[in-house]
């Protein structure tokens, strides 16, 4: 009987060996001669029914011995399962590998071509799992990631990411956490903390560092209120003024503004008789103002202590809990204090309002109380933006911030129910002492023991009506003009072809030597149809502020495919030099808005110098008609526009979307505005009124000042479009425009 068992075992044993090494020794030689895997499924299922009629006849012939030997027929059964259990494996892998070859890797292709880059990224993170050697997963993997650094204030936070296009968070882990990968797209991820019995979230997923500082857990939120991490933003801006590298500390602003009846509590409080709560003594311009002479300004409509619009110490009938309204700077400060609450600066209501975005939020802007006879009550939500009603409109809310220098105008912030709901994202400042109706404010308290100076910083002087700056005589333009001028240098161009390029279009790269001093070349990309047979009309363009933050335009061929198509195919040629400043050129200047650097204006010069030798290029081409070269800009392209169009006259038609003149200050001999007056290019110009960027007080200047012909000049201003304008409404007029002004 031992024997038996003996032989059982080495008859199993060997059909196991054998037929193991068997599929791997067949799954190595179609591998490496890429033999195609319906060959290796007919093997598969030739040897598993030669198997299983192999193990039936070996059964059967020793049936008289072995029936009654239950150890045998398990350890038959064991075998099997076994042996069955591989051959689905080896039936699994091979069928999985010849569907990641011919459906999920074209599927991921496909998808990178489209910018898909969230589903990219979170189908090869996924891939990996399986296939962690696959070259070509790992590189779409690292083609659609971007690492992000993640600090915190403490130590022992739990932290999970939802990623952009997922819908469930990934436990990262507890800080400290050195950095984690999420798609590089704008709608990257959102970060969930768990920290002393708390969950918060963060979305600033336009930061690669990101860097944020929790409560100090002895400071209490305040009810009513809403909290927000402390954080570094790199960039915030209203319509014309810009903060850059500000570090905001955890803080808290309350979700309702303050109404009649809480101010209510603090006039009853005896809170206008009590100095402690005031600022006085505070200097304004060369006047000093004490609290015995200054508190008697402050009174209602019969001289008692009050807001303007209140009478005899009380609020009006039926409007408690309506926002007060009719005070000033002074008296909004006194009512923080007696709260043991401060006023927000202008950093954090900024951030918390969402000002700060592309485009106005139209569904805030729509449904906020603007341009009416009457307040809304203050815990309406209407038009509430991050839990924060009224945050638009309804009255407009003092910050801590003078603007300028002096103290004599303190900012004034969201417009009121009596003004355009424009007011939103514009920045205001008006004297301390300003009573108005529509004067109100909300309540903030900073939640971190450590001090800011963020409260009395003075938000710098920055509106200025460009239309009322005398212009320059044209002789001294020439001068500002020959700051772009190079000379006679030898072109030397190099144009390669983009191989496997999309079928029935060709693409192209071109590169030479730049005009300035550089270590690196100008190059670019073209992107034109093959189905076309005379010349092709250039279009040269300019990118939006994207390209600043962009270090990779190895993408970028595809892209203007895409974005472009409708001018391809009728036989335009796109033309997209990288410039200085762009992409992955070297970075001298981290935003688009001017300033008063030299920095600045070296960065425009290249700029406007790159653009000019990619002109000498196109006209070098005899396969583009440059007779009708045509530009296009959005944005940043826009505004940049202001300068190249004036400083070269080879363009004939420009079509450009969401611009403006921008009122920063920069150093004369490139302030944009002498500029614009001198150009001469037929301009079409789309503009949305709810630009949260380029809005109508940078517009409007422009369209004052460009020096186009009225006759060459077209406009278009949309009221519900904001920094965003519709892809069709562009194809609608686009190249219309362009053949408007074209040579046959």
């Amino acid at each position: 009987m031992a024997n038996n068992s003996n032989k059982y075992i080495q008859v199993f044993g060997g059909f196991t060996a054998v037929i193991f090494g068997l599929l791997q020794g067949i799954d190595w030689l179609f591998n490496k001669y890429e033999i195609d895997n319906y060959y290796f499924n007919i093997i598969l299922i030739i040897l598993f029914v030669s198997l299983i009629v192999g193990l039936l006849f070996f059964v059967v012939k020793r049936k008289a011995i072995d029936i009654k030997s239950n150890k045998k027929l398990f350890l038959g059964l064991a075998t099997l399962s076994i042996i069955i259990i591989g051959f689905i494996f080896f039936f699994k892998k091979i069928n999985n590998n010849e569907n990641l070859l011919n459906q999920t890797i074209p599927e991921l292709i496909t998808l990178y071509d489209n910018g898909d880059l969230n589903n990219v990224f979170l189908k090869t993170k996924s891939l990996l799992k399986d296939f962690p050697e696959n070259e070509t997963i790992k590189n779409y993997y690292n083609k659609s990631k971007k690492t992000f650094s993640l600090k915190t204030n403490y130590d022992g936070i739990g932290v999970s990411v939802k990623y952009g296009g997922d819908s469930i968070f990934n436990y990262l882990g507890k800080t400290p956490l050195d950095s984690f990968s999420a798609p590089n797209t704008w709608n990257s991820h959102v970060l969930k903390f768990e920290y002393n019995d708390s969950i918060y979230y963060a979305s600033n997923h336009w930061l690669k560092t990101h860097n944020y500082f929790f409560p100090s857990k002895s400071i209490d939120i305040p009810k009513n209120h809403k909290f927000f991490l402390g954080t570094n933003i790199s960039l915030m801006w209203f319509l014309g003024v810009e903060f850059k590298d500000t570090q905001l500390l955890p803080f808290s602003i309350s979700k309702n503004e303050v109404s009649n009846s809480q101010y209510q509590k603090f006039v009853d409080a005896g809170g206008y008789e009590n100095p402690k709560y005031w600022d006085f003594p505070f200097k304004i311009g060369d006047r000093i103002y004490d609290f015995n002479s200054t508190i008697k300004l402050f009174t209602d409509r019969y001289g008692k202590y009050g807001p303007a619009n209140w009478s005899y110490g009380k609020f009006p009938s039926g409007l408690d809990n309506h926002p007060v309204t009719g005070i000033s700077w002074f008296e909004a400060r006194a009512f923080a204090k007696y709260s043991n609450m401060s006023l927000p600066n202008v950093y954090q209501w900024l951030y918390s309002s969402g000002v700060s975005e592309f485009v106005v939020n139209k569904d805030v802007v729509d449904n906020s109380n603007y341009n009416s006879s009457q307040t809304r009550e203050t815990s309406n939500s209407d038009g509430s933006f991050n839990e924060l009603n009224n945050i638009a409109g309804n009255v407009k809310e003092w910050v801590s911030n003078p603007n300028g220098l002096n103290n004599e105008k303190f900012s004034l912030l969201g417009g009121s129910y009596l003004e355009y709901s424009y007011t939103f994202n514009n920045y205001y400042s008006i004297s301390p002492l300003n009573r108005g109706i529509g004067n109100g404010m909300r309540l903030a308290k900073t939640l971190s023991d450590e001090t800011s100076d963020l409260n009395d910083k003075a938000v710098p002087e920055y509106i200025r009506d460009v239309t009322k700056i005398p212009d320059i005589s044209e002789e001294v333009f020439n001068v500002y003009k020959s700051q772009f001028e190079y000379g006679e240098i030898p072109l030397n161009s190099k144009t390669e072809n983009i191989e496997n390029f999309v079928e029935g279009y060709n693409a192209q790269r071109f590169e030479m030597k730049t005009t300035y001093e550089s270590d690196e070349n100008l190059f670019g990309y073209i992107v034109y149809s093959n189905k076309v047979k005379d010349k092709y009309d250039p279009v040269i363009v300019y990118p939006s502020a994207g390209a600043i933050v962009s270090d990779n335009d190895s993408w970028m061929p595809k892209n203007l495919l895409n974005d472009y198509k409708y001018l391809i195919d009728e036989g335009y040629a796109i033309i997209h030099p990288i410039y200085h400043n762009t992409f992955s050129r070297t970075k001298t200047y981290s935003t688009f808005t001017p300033d008063e650097s030299e920095n600045y204006r070296n960065t425009i010069i290249k700029i406007g110098q790159d653009f000019k030798r990619s002109l000498d290029y196109i006209e070098s081409r005899n396969d583009f008609s440059s007779e009708n070269l045509s530009y296009y800009g959005y944005s940043w392209g826009s505004t940049t526009s202001n300068y190249l169009l004036a400083i070269d006259d080879r363009v004939k038609s420009a079509f450009i979307c969401a611009g403006g003149l921008m009122p920063q200050k920069s150093k004369k001999e490139i302030e944009a505005h002498y500029y614009i007056r001198r150009t001469k290019t037929p301009i079409f110009h789309i503009v949305g009124k709810l630009d949260g960027i380029f809005g109508p007080e940078t517009y409007n200047p422009w369209k004052k000042l460009i020096g186009t012909p009225r006759k060459d000049l077209r406009t278009i201003e949309y009221d519900d479009y904001g920094h965003g304008i519709p892809k069709d409404t562009i194809i609608k007029y686009h190249s219309e425009w362009i053949r408007k002004y074209s040579v046959n």
